[in-house]
């Protein structure tokens, strides 16, 4: 038997005085998502009341301290189906909440024997993203080294700032993550996608950019006045997706702990295992067979696909991130369907047109 269960605590300021018909309207938007097996009212003198329902899913009470204009809401649902949310929702529709402290609770997880699925689940996600971070970075640095030049350098500046943007990001992790650990996943995710694919494009946008800027201004190409601020943009890109990554690695950690507290940790293996593969893969096989600004719309996609199956599987009803999601998937489905056509246009404006 599944001991698993939602547990929602909600406690509010009215804006106003409470009203009977507010008091009605919680009890139909309660009755009307769930389903009511049993109720109990109480009014106290001389004022306020409690109201507890029994529950086919389990119960649900309500606590009225009307000379406070403050109500307190208990409702506990045996039904992970349930959308505890959506009920909120429904009822702040009617009645103005002033203040509102709500906690949505997971409980009885430990009573439930947790099956393998997730936790694979988990491992094949670490991998693909492990391999998905290194090869935006291998992107970036191959961009670099077209655009400024010495690409051993490039490659090992890009590998040593991604490192330590990692590490900034996993030490940061706690000020950035702080709700549900599955939908701060899918968000960073699309962050991710947006950034890793776009960045090498940005690479030689900038450096066409700085070029027109030398070229107005009379300032020499190769003067620090315009080198150092492109050196800056550039390696901007590399900390924010090492940054990134750094915050999706300890999400993934704890999302394994979610299934699993003994073996949620063994993430960190299957990351390490997904960047060798990346790493070995890009100069290889990719690279020789995919112009880099298309590895980069491929790469991109593989993020949110991850997203969109970690949302199916694991169940996560964001509206928001499902249209996001569908967007940029359509929008990097047409690129790489596009992508001769589209590389050449970048290459001749933003390269050729800004050669010095």
């Amino acid at each position: 038997m599944d001991t698993r269960s939602q547990h929602l605590l909600f406690d509010a300021v009215c804006e106003r005085d409470f009203t009977a018909a507010d008091i009605e309207h919680i009890k139909d938007v309660i009755e009307k998502n769930l389903t009511v097996v049993s109720k109990i009212e109480h009014k106290f003198t001389p004022h306020g009341e409690t109201i507890v329902f029994i529950l086919a899913e389990s119960h649900f009470s309500l606590h009225t301290y009307p000379e406070n204009r403050f109500i307190s809401l208990d409702i506990y649902v045996c039904n992970m189906e349930t959308d505890l949310k959506k009920i909120v929702n429904e009822i702040s529709k009617v009645v103005p909440f002033e203040k509102v402290d709500q906690r949505f609770l997971s409980r009885g997880k430990i009573g439930t024997p947790v099956t393998s699925n997730n936790l694979n689940l988990i491992y094949l996600v670490t991998v693909i993203t492990a391999c998905c971070s290194i090869l935006y970075e291998l992107l970036l640095a191959q961009a670099l080294s077209t655009t400024m030049g010495n690409t051993a350098l490039r490659y090992n500046t890009t590998i040593g700032l991604y490192i330590a943007a990692m590490g900034f990001g996993a030490l940061l992790y706690k000020k950035f993550v702080k709700r549900d650990v599955l939908e701060e996943f899918v968000k960073y995710e699309l962050l991710l996608s947006l950034v890793g694919g776009s960045a090498p494009v940005l690479a030689l946008v900038f450096d066409y950019a700085f070029n027109n800027i030398a070229k107005s201004s009379g300032v020499p190409y190769f003067s620090n006045w315009i080198q150092m601020p492109l050196f800056t943009l550039n390696h901007v890109l590399i900390v924010v997706i090492g940054f990134l990554s750094g915050l999706e690695l300890p999400l993934l950690i704890d999302m394994g702990k979610k299934f699993d507290k003994r073996k949620g940790s063994y993430v960190l293996a299957y990351d390490y295992f997904g960047t060798l593969i990346g790493a070995i893969l890009f100069p290889i096989m990719i690279l020789p067979q995919l112009h880099i600004f298309t590895i980069g719309y491929v790469v991109s996609a593989m993020n949110i696909l991850v997203a969109l199956f970690v949302m199916i599987k694991l169940k996560i009803d964001n509206n928001k991130y499902k249209l996001f999601i569908a967007i940029m998937l359509i929008g990097w489905a047409l690129l790489i369907f596009n992508s001769d056509t589209v590389n050449e246009m970048i290459i001749q404006k933003f390269y050729f047109g800004g050669q010095p």
